[in-house]
């Protein structure tokens, strides 16, 4: 097998230079070479211009011009050629300079030795072979990462389509459910009314069962809608005045709270904080309900409360009611999940998955503690560190973002 040549490009003017050179290559035996000997500065550009070298032995010196500005003309050119300085003189400044330009090597020519020429020829050749492979690698990275994010837009483009056909249909069927539901809820309503003297205690009672289901399904459709709503609408965080909201809840429940009824019970610590009020509002409104739904025949108290926990504000709903027996009280904030205590109450499954949801949106979380027959207590954390105004911390901006965007862990599962 024939070793292939390496192509040496010799750039001395001094014509004794040139055989000195010659004749410290022919005497390195394990050397195969092609060398090619020009004398000035303009033959050496248009040599470099038109052909490629493996290695360039370069002269420092070169009458009017140097080596330097000839390696700053074609380094870009001759990205892979070893450029190796030769001078008559050590110099130190000139060495470094050599360097930073991008040479592979300075010779002293009064120290140089076939054995020292070979060696730095070799060494040359060999860097240059890895800068070539580097610089590849580091292409092929680079097209990969470009490759890989084009991917990531693609698929992530593919995902929002996918994701919009999804709330377009949801909102579509909420839609579609609601309004057939109130008017089946009409007619049962009407019938019921119209003809209860007629119908037997077996008919009523289809009647009644009739107006529940699809109050049920006006319901679901509704909730469905709110769901879709709570991840897609921007927060609008301002300053709340927390007895503000409390007062507001326990109006729009006033009807099962008061003396002789369920006491309604508040402790406020601090009295404002910062969240979307709306969000804020539509949280206690579903864990209030929920206590009155589940609570059993027992309840007779709910307490809310609100107070400071590291770096966020935590609110709670604790009842005395029958409590949530021995179930995983986390998978009740999953999707239509209801448990076995449910049984007999109205709920769709989407109350508590929407208070999980506001919480998350709030850089918090929602959990909660109970007591099977002492009662449960739902708890949301709010981080104290969100941006004010509308659209401040906006879902859409995507996970990690949004993990950007909510600083530290929201507060543990327990309070001191």
């Amino acid at each position: 097998m024939v070793e292939e040549r390496i192509r040496i490009l010799l750039v001395e003017d001094d014509p004794d230079d040139f055989i000195l050179v010659q004749e410290m290559l022919s005497s390195v035996v394990e050397l195969y070479y092609e060398l090619k000997w020009v004398g000035t500065y303009d033959e050496a550009l248009s040599e470099l211009v038109r052909h490629r070298y493996d290695v360039c032995l370069l002269d420092y010196s070169l009458g009017t011009h140097s080596g330097l500005e000839l390696l700053n003309q074609t380094k870009r050119r001759n990205s892979g050629t070893a450029f190796i300085f030769l001078t008559g003189r050590g110099d130190h400044e000139m060495d470094l300079d050599a360097m930073r330009a991008g040479a592979v090597d300075y010779l002293d020519k009064g120290l140089i030795s076939p054995l020292l020429l070979e060696r730095s020829i070799r060494y040359g050749i060999a860097r240059k072979q890895s800068e070539a492979l580097l610089i590849k690698a580091q292409r092929e990275s680079e097209e990969r990462v470009m490759k890989r994010t084009a991917d990531l837009a693609a698929a992530n483009a593919a995902l929002k389509e996918s994701s919009d056909k999804i709330k377009f249909f949801a909102y579509a069927v909420s839609h579609d459910l609601r309004s057939p539901a109130v008017g089946l809820r009409g007619l049962a309503r009407r019938l019921f009314d119209n003809y209860k003297d007629t119908l037997d205690e077996t008919g009523r009672t289809y009647c009644e069962m009739m107006m529940k289901a699809a109050n049920h399904i006006a319901s679901l459709a509704e909730n469905i809608n709110v769901f879709i709503r709570t991840k897609e609408a921007p927060l609008a965080v301002e300053r709340v005045n927390v007895k503000e909201i409390f007062r507001t809840i326990r109006e729009e429940f006033s009807f099962y709270l008061g003396p002789g009824r369920i006491n309604w019970i508040e402790h406020v610590s601090p009295p404002e904080l910062k969240a979307d009020k709306e969000g804020l509002l539509r949280v206690l409104r579903n864990l209030v309900d929920n206590a009155l739904k589940y609570g059993g025949k027992g309840l007779s108290r709910i307490e809310v409360g609100c107070k400071e926990a590291g770096g966020f504000y935590t609110l709670w709903v604790g009842d005395n009611g029958v409590g949530l027996g021995d179930e995983d009280a986390s998978k009740y904030f999953q999707l239509f999940v209801r448990g076995k205590s449910d049984r007999g109450a109205e709920g769709t499954g989407l109350g508590l998955a929407i208070v999980k949801e506001i919480a998350e949106r709030h850089c918090g979380k929602a959990w909660a503690e109970s007591v099977p027959e002492k009662g449960t207590t739902f708890y949301v954390s709010l981080s104290k560190d969100l941006p004010q105004g509308k659209g401040a911390l906006n879902q859409n901006m995507g996970e990690n973002s949004q993990m950007a965007a909510c600083k530290g862990e929201a507060a543990g599962p327990h309070l001191n």
